[in-house]
């Protein structure tokens, strides 16, 4: 009789069998759980025997592992990944484009329709809608998180999320105080009032 849990224990390495891919990505299909793989190309993690895994690195094809139905508790496995090669065009690298590179870049620029549909909660010639905030930089994207961890922008970003939250709380605040305000002026001795 199989096991419902099992422990797989594995190795993500390259083609050769020998060179470990450190970083790679190894998450549950349709869940958003899953772990990295440390610096010799370890990993450990619990799944369901129907579950499916799907491990990424940066370069490398990504693969899905189904593990065997098996009587045990813990599965040690190699995982191989192919690497993956992407072909970019010829870039010629000049000091200044010319007046007709540029016309044609802006020729082939693809420009979007403008959306004239009427967008929830916003009125014509009131302020518009704050962007959505980034997606969250997680585990399964390294490059990502260190991106916003390091980078300029990352930090102007987080900067930008922390002033607009200070912002919610002070907008929420000043409601607050006028509710208070108009609940107050109907009683003709508001000092009980602590809320």
């Amino acid at each position: 009789m199989a096991q419902k849990n099992i422990r797989v224990r594995g190795t993500v390495l390259q083609s050769d069998k020998k060179t470990p891919i450190p970083g790679a990505g190894i998450m549950k299909v349709g869940t958003t759980k899953g772990v990295v793989s440390d610096d010799k190309g370890e990993f450990l993690i619990d799944i369901e025997t129907e579950d499916t895994l799907l491990i990424r690195a940066i370069g490398f094809k990504p693969l899905l592992y189904l593990p065997k139905k098996l009587p045990v508790s813990e599965l040690r496995v190699n995982i191989i990944l192919q690497e993956d090669s992407v072909m970019l065009g010829e870039v010629e690298v000049t000091s200044r484009p010319s007046e007709e590179m540029i016309q044609r870049a802006l020729r082939n620029m693809k420009r979007q329709d403008p959306n004239y549909v009427k967008k929830p909660g916003y009125v014509a010639g009131s302020e518009p809608p704050p962007p959505p905030p980034p997606a969250p930089a997680t585990v399964l994207s390294p490059v990502t998180m260190l991106y916003e961890m390091l980078s300029k922008e990352g930090k102007q970003n987080k900067k930008l999320q922390e002033m607009l939250l200070q912002q919610e709380v002070e907008r929420r605040r000043i409601e607050y105080e006028k509710q208070k305000a108009e609940y107050n002026r109907f009683f003709k001795d508001n000092t009980g009032y602590n809320k």
